[in-house]
């Protein structure tokens, strides 16, 4: 009974510790934009993108094998939801502050944080040693296009930074 206790303790200390490391990454962007030189928002816009990433299936899920005509039974991936989001902590004319972060295969995860520049009217640039993202506003969305692959040192083995459309959350606005 006593190694039981002791495993239900270490079970919800550990639970307390994951719980409290998520909370706190949940809601403030990293680092890059606390030093933001544009205007810094109350409540910042948070715009998001969903989608599908594949991900392993367990190796039992009978679902996702199929069977050659030659008799190799090959695994596919299992599909599931994915929320991509960028974080505007603060922008102006010049300087837009901001956090996104990418979900990619197998839920590996890019982060990029910091200032980007404007290029154009409601567009802005981003670059840091060799990653570059560019971000053009229009209504309650924005473009988000990755220009090249320098951002990959931003990301987990697979994470990626996809062209793609993101849109307000309704609850940001």
């Amino acid at each position: 009974m006593r190694h039981r206790k002791r495993s239900i303790a270490s079970f919800f200390l550990s639970t307390g510790i994951l719980l409290a490391a998520t909370s706190a990454t949940g809601h403030e962007p990293e680092g890059g934009t606390s030093s933001c030189t544009a205007s810094r928002s109350s409540n910042p816009a948070r715009y998001e993108r969903l989608h599908q990433i594949p991900t392993t299936a367990a190796d039992d899920d009978v679902t996702h094998k199929v069977v050659t005509p030659g008799g190799m039974v090959l695994s596919t991936p299992n599909m599931v939801a994915a929320t991509d989001v960028l974080t505007i902590v603060g922008r102006d004319e010049s300087t837009l502050c901001f956090e996104l972060r990418t979900l990619g295969r197998e839920r590996d995860e890019c982060v990029l944080s910091g200032e980007a520049r404007s290029e154009a009217r409601d567009t802005f640039v981003f670059r840091e040693d060799e990653a570059a993202v560019r971000f053009k506003f229009s209504n309650d969305q924005v473009s988000v296009e990755p220009i090249g692959k320098g951002y990959r040192k931003h990301c987990q083995p697979d994470g990626e930074i996809q062209p793609a459309t993101y849109k307000r959350n309704a609850a940001s606005r």
